[in-house]
């Protein structure tokens, strides 16, 4: 009697030992199709946004009537350069009354003090906003979110007028200025603020240290994902301006290499070659930057947003 039992049971045990592993080996052909679907279809996501940059960094080597010789039907030559040349960078380098050097470098001055001095202001607004206790501090908060719907277009002429009224139309001044003080960037920070313990605050408090030295010591240290992440943010949107630069400084002394770009286009004919190597200049620094800084970039957009 005992054997029927122990076989019975013995029987079961290999029965549900075979179907997990029958179960397993489908998943796993499961997972590999999925896994294989999901990479082809980034690959193609990636390639949908690399291309055109890899084409206008190699159109920038080839002569002005090569450029768009092979663009249809799309082949081999459409990218690679039959004859190679440097003849657009030596160009840029041959711009009247400037070169386009002189254009980058005021690029990067304008992004690096509008950067800095937007990591000040608008840190030093979002600590304030989350944990200091203030009449009227949600309000204020809302108010400073609701500019954030405002196009920047509906602006543009009462600054202007402003920037005509302090006298500072083609200066520094005009072009770094108004980008300081940024709604999203007090957002940011400030849901990120929150997140770090308060406890942590309180005890800098109880030991003596002011609400600015709370700041400095504590709060900074711990927030530096999402200082990075607004840093990129504000010197991308900076370098990348167009619009506030064209109306506000169009002298070619002041002159960003986003505008300086702009003229190469004329109403007789576009300058190809030049647009093209300019635009690679005017690409590679946000590119380099984001590549160096990325992993703290993806850490501040995703901790940014755990509290609300």
């Amino acid at each position: 009697m005992a054997i029927g039992p122990a076989f019975d049971s013995a029987a079961v045990a290999r029965d549900q030992a075979e179907r997990p592993a029958g179960g397993r080996l489908a998943r796993g052909w499961w997972g590999w199709l999925v896994g294989g679907v999901r990479y082809v279809l980034m690959t193609l996501a990636a390639l949908f946004f690399i291309i055109p940059f890899l084409w206008m960094f190699l159109a920038s080597f080839k002569p002005q009537l090569e450029i768009f010789q092979y663009i249809y039907p799309l082949n081999w030559k459409t990218f690679i350069p039959q004859t190679w040349t440097l003849e657009n960078y030596r160009g840029l380098m041959a711009l009247n009354p400037f070169p386009f050097t002189h254009y980058i470098a005021n690029s990067v001055f304008v992004a690096v003090a509008v950067t800095l001095s937007s990591l000040v202001v608008n840190a030093m607004a979002a600590y304030a906003f989350a944990r200091l206790d203030f009449p009227g501090r949600n309000v204020l908060f809302a108010l400073f979110l609701s500019t954030m719907i405002i196009p920047f277009e509906a602006l543009a002429i009462p600054l202007y007028l402003e920037m005509k009224t302090l006298n500072w139309v083609d200066t520094y001044q005009a072009l770094i200025v108004p980008w300081i003080a940024n709604a999203l960037g007090i957002f940011l920070l400030r849901q990120f603020f929150l997140d770090i313990p308060r406890d942590l605050v309180d005890a800098a408090r109880i030991d003596g240290c002011s609400h600015l030295s709370a700041f400095r010591y504590v709060v900074i240290p711990n927030a530096i994902p999402a200082l990075i992440t607004f840093a990129l943010i504000r010197f991308q949107a900076s370098w990348d301006a167009f619009f506030w630069p064209l109306i506000v400084a169009p002298g070619p002394e002041k002159r960003v290499v986003q505008v300086a770009i702009a003229t190469f286009a004329t109403e007789v004919q576009t300058q190809w070659g030049l647009t093209f190597a300019a635009s690679t200049f005017a690409t590679l620094p946000i590119i380099l930057l984001f590549l160096l800084l990325q992993r703290y970039y993806v850490r501040g957009v995703v901790m940014s947003g755990l509290k609300g």
